[in-house]
C-alpha cells in the first residue's frame, strides 16, 4: 500500500490555475522557436509539418491521460519516482530518481541557464565574452569560468532561492511568465493572420503522401516534436502541494496539454502561412525567418525577448520540482536524511532546493551537462516508458487503491505511449551505441549507491 503519511510536511497550496501554467511554462521552451526548420528539413510538405505536431500532441495527451490517473490515487511529491517505486519497487524508483538528480533535472538546469544566457547577451553583449576570468587546471576536467557562467550560475541561485521562500512565490512568479509567453504566441498568431503578409498558396500541396508515408522519414521528424511538447507531467512532481489533488491534478494535466497543443498547432500553421515549406529547410530561427517574412522588418530583437522568456519560466519550473525527488527519496530513507527538511515558515524543501542548485552550478561550472544529457537521454526515455507503464502494473498489482480518475482509453493509450518510447530507445541504441551503453553504466552506478543507502547505520 502507498505510504499515505508521505509529505504530510509540504502544504496544499496551488491551485488548477497554477498547476496548468506550470505545465504549460514548462512544455512551452525553445521548442515550438526552433524545431520546425529541422521538421522541414527531413519532412517538407505542410500537412506533414502539421501532422507531425497533432501526433505530437497526441502522445503527450497520452502520457497525461495516463498520469492523471497515477497522480490522483498518489497524490504524493516525487512524481515518477513514486510511481516507479509503486510498480517496480524501491531499487527501480531509486535509479529514476537517482538519474532525476544526477541528470534528469539538475542537468536540465544547468542547460537552461546556459541558453538564456546565450538570449539574454543579444541584449547584454559583454554576457556573451568569451573572456576566462578564473581558470583551475584539473586534469581531466579544466575548468574556465567566464562571464557568461557566472550569470547562469547567478540565475540558478537567485531562482533557488526565490522557492526556498515559498511556493506561492514561486508560483506566482510562474503565472506571470507563463501568460507573457502564452499571451507572445497568440500575439504572433493573431497579428500573422490579421495584418501578415503571408500566403494561403504556401499549403497547397497540402500533402506529399510518398513522404508522409515514409516510416522512417517520419519518424525522424517526430523526435523534435516530442523534444518540443516535454514537461508535460511537470506538476505531477509537486502533487504534494496541490490542493484537491484527485480533481484537480488530472484536469491541470490534460487542460495543459490541450491549450499547448491547440498554441503549437496554430503558430505552425502561421509559419507556413508566412513562408514556403521549400524556405523553411534547416532554418534554426524559424519564428523569427517566420515573423520577418510577416511583418516586412526585422523581428531579431522581439523573438529573441520572447524565447527568453519562455526559457526563463522552463528554468523556474525545473527548478522548482526537482527538489521535490529528492524530499521524497529522503522520506523513504535512500537519499541524505537532511532533504526531509521543509522550512516551518516558508513550507519548502530547502535544503533539496539548495542541493540541486548547487549541483546544477557544478555542472555549468565544469560544462560536463552536455555530456551527461548525451549519455543519459536514452535511460531517460526509459523510464518515461516505465513510468507510464507502471499504470497497467499497479491494476494488477494494486486493484484495491483508490482511483478517483481511471483512465480513458485503458490499456491502448498507455501502451501506444510506451511503444513510441521504446521505438526511440531502439533508434538511440542502433545510431550511438556507446553513449546508450555508457549512459546506461551511469545510472546502474546508482544501484551499490542504492544498498549503502539502505545498510547504512539508522543515525547517519
Amino acid at each position: 500500500m502507498v505510504n499515505a503519511m508521505a509529505q504530510t510536511e509540504l502544504r496544499r497550496q496551488i491551485g488548477l490555475f497554477s498547476a496548468v501554467m506550470l505545465i504549460a511554462g514548462d512544455m512551452i521552451g525553445t521548442g515550438i522557436f526552433i524545431s520546425t526548420g529541422a521538421i522541414a528539413e527531413t519532412l517538407p510538405t505542410p500537412g506533414g509539418i502539421l501532422l507531425v505536431w497533432i501526433f505530437g500532441g497526441l502522445l503527450a495527451l497520452a502520457g497525461a491521460l495516463t498520469f492523471a490517473e497515477l497522480s490522483a490515487s498518489m497524490p504524493y511529491a516525487g512524481g515518477d519516482y513514486i510511481y516507479i517505486r509503486e510498480a517496480y519497487g524501491k531499487l527501480m524508483g531509486f535509479l529514476s530518481g537517482w538519474s532525476s538528480f544526477l541528470v534528469t533535472f539538475s542537468g536540465a538546469i544547468a542547460f537552461l541557464a546556459v541558453i538564456l544566457n546565450g538570449f539574454v547577451s543579444f541584449f547584454i553583449p559583454v554576457l556573451g565574452s568569451q573572456d576566462v576570468i578564473l581558470s583551475i587546471p584539473l586534469p581531466r576536467i579544466p575548468i574556465n569560468v567566464n562571464v557568461g557562467m557566472l550569470f547562469s550560475m547567478t540565475v540558478v541561485l537567485l531562482l533557488s532561492g526565490l522557492h526556498c521562500l515559498g511556493v506561492r512565490q514561486g508560483t506566482l512568479m510562474q503565472n506571470i511568465l507563463t501568460t507573457l509567453k502564452i499571451g507572445a504566441l497568440l500575439g504572433i498568431i493573431v497579428f500573422g493572420l490579421v495584418f501578415g503578409n503571408g500566403n494561403t498558396s504556401h499549403f497547397e500541396p497540402l500533402f506529399d503522401w510518398q513522404k508522409i508515408g515514409n516510416f522512417s522519414l517520419f519518424g525522424a521528424a517526430f523526435i523534435p516534436v516530442i523534444f518540443a511538447y516535454s514537461g508535460w507531467n511537470a506538476v505531477t512532481y509537486i502533487a504534494g502541494e496541490v490542493k484537491d489533488p484527485e480533481r484537480n491534478l488530472p484536469r491541470a494535466l490534460i487542460f495543459g496539454v490541450l491549450i499547448v497543443t491547440a498554441l503549437y498547432l496554430a503558430v505552425n500553421a502561421v509559419y507556413i502561412y508566412a513562408v514556403p515549406v521549400t524556405e523553411m529547410k534547416g532554418a534554426l530561427r524559424m519564428s523569427e525567418v517566420a515573423t520577418t517574412a510577416l511583418f516586412g522588418y526585422k523581428t531579431s530583437a522581439w523573438i529573441t525577448g520572447i524565447i527568453t522568456i519562455s526559457i526563463l519560466g522552463a528554468l523556474n519550473v525545473v527548478t522548482m520540482i526537482g527538489p521535490r525527488i529528492y524530499y521524497a527519496m529522503a522520506k523513504d530513507g535512500v537519499f541524505f536524511k537532511r532533504l526531509t527538511y521543509v522550512h516551518p515558515n516558508f513550507g519548502t524543501p530547502t535544503n533539496a532546493i539548495m542541493l540541486q542548485a548547487l549541483w546544477s552550478c557544478l555542472l555549468i561550472l565544469t560544462n560536463t551537462w552536455g555530456t551527461l544529457f548525451t549519455y543519459v537521454s536514452v535511460a531517460i526515455t526509459l523510464f518515461s516508458a516505465l513510468t507510464v507503464g507502471s499504470v497497467i502494473v499497479l491494476r494488477y498489482k494494486k486493484p484495491e487503491l483508490k482511483r478517483p480518475y481511471r483512465l480513458w482509453g485503458y490499456p491502448f493509450v498507455p501502451v501506444l505511449f510506451v511503444l513510441v518510447n521504446l521505438w526511440i530507445v531502439w533508434g538511440s541504441v542502433t545510431e550511438k551505441p556507446k553513449e546508450s551503453l555508457i549512459g546506461l553504466f551511469i545510472v546502474c552506478l546508482g544501484i551499490p549507491v542504492y544498498w549503502i543507502w539502505k545498510n547504512r547505520p539508522a543515525k547517519v
